[in-house]
């Protein structure tokens, strides 16, 4: 089982690397759906909403990679907190992280107020509007 995990941990992290090599293809993807889904003035702020975008607004190939991209990392780490969660019976503050962990990957979880810690290395790559309107959240706001 361990061994189970710690792969499943490794392929979650190639996915994000890959990810964070699309993170401007991924906004401009949501940007796409929101204008195809007439949806411009309530912010992307859960992964269902991308689910939904994806499912039902997007309009080529390259955007549905990439956010099909996203939806997969983030469906990885739902089953990675389920391994954590079967192998490992926890103290009262690894159950409290694995908690936190499961919300942020659920499906409804509202992650607009969801910012990135500075300095982050990935900040800055980013021009001043990029980072003050797309850093957070699900990416776009």
């Amino acid at each position: 089982m361990m061994n189970e995990v710690k792969e499943s941990l490794r392929s979650v992290e190639q996915k994000y690397r890959l990810f964070q090599q699309q993170q401007f293809t991924f906004i401009a993807a949501l940007e796409h759906c929101r204008e195809n889904a007439h949806d411009k003035i309530r912010p992307v702020s859960s992964i269902g909403q991308v689910q939904s975008y994806t499912e039902h607004h997007c309009g080529n190939s390259t955007d549905r990679r990439v956010l099909l991209m996203f939806l997969d990392i983030c469906t990885e780490l739902g089953k990675l907190c389920q391994h954590f969660e079967a192998l490992h019976s926890g103290t009262p503050v690894t159950n409290d992280l694995l908690e936190k962990c499961k919300t942020l990957v659920s499906q409804s979880n509202d992650l607009s107020s969801l910012r990135a810690e500075y300095p982050h290395d990935m900040v800055n790559h980013l021009s001043c509007h990029e980072a003050r309107n797309h850093y957070g959240g699900v990416g776009a706001t």
